[in-house]
């Protein structure tokens, strides 16, 4: 046995058991936290959506990943140390939408290669559920939780656009009300963009516009919306398979993010172009596993359009 090698081998050992007991260091690659996060399925897609748009992806350093369920949908929100372009190392938080397998980064592109819209990471539901409790009565609250059970979960929205359903249905039926019924509407439809047959078209139009406003990419409808007759999405147009569809939407996207820069005007996509490629991804069948990625390109491509036009 080689007795000095064993003395030095026990002396460091010694070393850094002693440094670990006096100060409370633990080395990250024994993180039993960041190890844990990374056998979780969604952390990992989390940590890669984020390493996909950084300009340094080896030097990705994650922490704090935790999984959120909010609005009915389910996030990763956490934070990311990375290299920027000058190679220095800048810490920024981030949320991952884990329906469509998207990431936000709060860095204004100075670590990502394309700079996104950043929104805080939501409040859980039953942290929104405590806080309401210590802002509202007890009266109110009850109310609250009747509205809840009264209006599917399925119709979406925020509890604000949830009242207005309920009052508007309540309205309906009330004796003596001017609104027209919603049956016409109820009977085949489901998300938003539907409007009453009765109305006039170009009220129709300008109904949709509006509706299109409160679109999440994160909260797909049950099916579709649908558009009047003369709109623009509701021509007919080429059959395309799932993956042609989104492949489209895809590259319109990456045109319209090129025309931004100075080398590449000629790029711009052009309205017709937007539109085929939203009228592409309507042909989707809404049961197809890909429908919550075409549904958030949809949202995308109409604020394009819009953007486009102004």
């Amino acid at each position: 046995m080689n007795v000095r090698a064993f003395a030095v081998a026990t002396c460091i050992g010694v070393t850094f058991f002693a440094a670990g007991y006096a100060w409370n260091y633990q080395p990250d690659a024994i993180n039993p936290g960041e190890i844990w996060s990374m056998l979780q399925s969604e952390h990992g897609m989390a940590r890669a959506a984020v390493a996909r748009v950084l300009i340094e992806p080896n030097s990705a350093h994650f922490s704090g990943l935790r999984t959120v369920d909010a609005d009915n949908a389910r996030y990763v929100c956490g934070s990311v140390k990375a290299m920027d372009k000058e190679r220095q190392y800048v810490e920024t938080a981030f949320v991952y939408t884990v329906a469509i397998d998207y990431a936000r980064i709060d860095d204004d592109g100075r670590i990502t290669s394309q700079r996104s819209t950043y929104s805080p990471c939501p409040i859980a539901a039953d942290d929104k559920i405590a806080d309401q409790r210590t802002l509202i009565s007890p009266g109110a609250l009850s109310m609250i939780k009747t509205v809840e059970k009264v209006i599917p979960k399925s119709s979406g929205g925020t509890m604000e656009q949830q009242l207005g359903q309920l009052a508007g249905q309540t309205a309906a039926h009330a004796p003596g009300s001017a609104v027209a019924p919603r049956s016409a509407v109820s009977s085949g439809s489901a998300g938003p963009g539907w409007t009453p047959a009765e109305q006039h078209p170009g009220s129709r139009v300008e109904a949709t516009r509006k509706d299109e406003l409160t679109w999440r990419v994160d909260q797909p409808p049950a099916a579709w919306p649908t558009f009047p007759t003369g709109h623009s999405l509701a021509k007919s147009t080429q059959k395309r398979t799932t993956a042609e569809a989104l492949a489209f939407a895809k590259d319109i996207e990456a045109r319209w993010e090129q025309s931004k820069s100075a080398e590449g005007p000629t790029r711009r996509p052009s309205p017709e172009e937007i539109k085929e490629a939203c009228r592409a991804l309507l042909t989707i069948d809404p049961t197809d596993k890909e429908y919550p990625r075409a549904w958030a390109a949809f949202v995308r491509l109409r604020k394009i359009d819009r953007d486009a036009a102004a």
